[in-house]
């Protein structure tokens, strides 16, 4: 029996996008903070504006910047898996409710990733990010694994 649901699973990209671009702007703010609302846009990525950061703000600071653009970095090197699901998905025209349950899912798994990348300052408490990291890439082979039996038993 098809859905009646409204399939939501390729609003999720741009709602992913958005949500990979929070941590840097965080970053960004806490460091412009740190620098009398100073924040060079010209050559963000310079290893001597880092130096230059990390000079001018705490540790703590320094360490929610650089934690805050690792998040960043990990929600982009991760997003080909996320997009690659949900085309599969509908690729093979799987369930709405499957869909948008998925991507709801791997929304909130990417939130809570990045609060705690973030945050956690404690070498054992790092291992959580690692566990939330690994369901959210589980709920992307589930999909890829549904997507190819539906494929096959049509």
């Amino acid at each position: 029996m098809a859905s009646s649901l409204t399939n939501l699973s390729l609003y999720a990209v741009p709602a992913y996008w958005i949500l990979c671009l929070v941590p840097h702007n965080y970053a960004i703010a806490i460091m412009s903070k740190a620098n009398n609302g100073y924040w060079d846009n010209t050559n963000p990525r310079s290893s001597v504006w880092d130096a230059k950061l990390k000079q001018s703000a705490s540790a703590d600071v320094f360490g929610r910047y650089e934690r805050a653009e690792a998040a960043m970095k990990n929600g982009f090197e991760n997003f080909p898996i996320f997009v690659g699901a949900i085309l599969a998905g509908n690729m093979a025209r799987l369930e709405s409710q499957t869909l948008n349950s998925f991507v709801g899912a791997y929304l909130a798994m990417r939130v809570l990733y990045t609060v705690v990348y973030v945050k956690v300052t404690r070498n054992k408490y790092s291992f959580a990010r690692t566990a939330i990291w690994g369901v959210s890439t589980l709920l992307c082979m589930g999909i890829y694994v549904k997507s190819g039996l539906a494929l096959n038993s049509a």
